[in-house]
């Protein structure tokens, strides 16, 4: 090779051996470590949608046990209307058997069975229901992390295989150098893209 056609400057230095392997450890690395934050993140979406289905589940049972208890209050609220002119031992019945949220609501000038009524019998169900949907959401969040983190895998993984090529064209080739250029770029806009879903935390 004659001292003129050897790459001078700036392109010598990006298409030095140095150089080269220097980027193909950086993006080996980079691309097995996305890798595996994405299945960190692949594993917390599954684990909240688990945990969300569960307390959803939960949710509901609890919902079924209110509307038991509403519809006992429903019958014993008729029964204490029914006979609360004529029967004094019945009517006190059916009155000791209210639920504690019944007799409140009873006392109340929108009630009985008014909003707070509702509110308060549903208050554990609702606030199950909640967490779910936290849950859900959580796990939402995760996978779209785990998705991005592909596409950072997908970067570095281009840019590696830009900087193997390199590594088979001729030193004199302008190809060499601008597979190195495109492995370089990739290797930063894959960091800038790692670091902000890593620490962005």
């Amino acid at each position: 090779m004659s001292e003129s056609s050897k790459p001078h400057g700036l392109v010598a230095i990006l298409v030095s051996e140095f150089v080269m392997g220097t980027l193909i450890t950086l993006l080996s690395v980079m691309t097995a470590w996305s890798a595996y934050q994405g299945t960190l993140a692949g594993s917390a979406q599954a684990d909240a949608n688990v945990e969300g289905q569960k307390v959803l589940s939960l949710s509901n049972t609890e919902f079924l046990r209110t509307n038991q208890h509403i519809l006992q209050d429903y019958a014993m609220y008729d029964g204490y209307f029914t006979h609360q002119k004529s029967n004094a031992d019945l009517t006190e019945y059916y009155q000791d058997n209210f639920s504690d949220e019944l007799k409140a609501s009873v006392k109340r000038p929108e009630g009985p069975f008014d909003d707070k009524y509702y509110d308060e019998m549903n208050k554990e169900a609702d606030e199950l229901y909640s967490k779910a949907v936290a849950k859900f959401e959580e796990g939402q969040q995760a996978g779209e992390r785990a998705d991005r983190y592909q596409f950072v895998v997908l970067i570095f993984a281009v840019g590696l295989a830009m900087v193997a090529w390199s590594s088979v064209v001729r030193g004199t080739s302008s190809l060499r150098s601008m597979f190195v250029l495109i492995s370089l770029a990739a290797l930063i806009f894959g960091l800038v893209n790692f670091a902000a879903l890593y620490f962005g935390r």
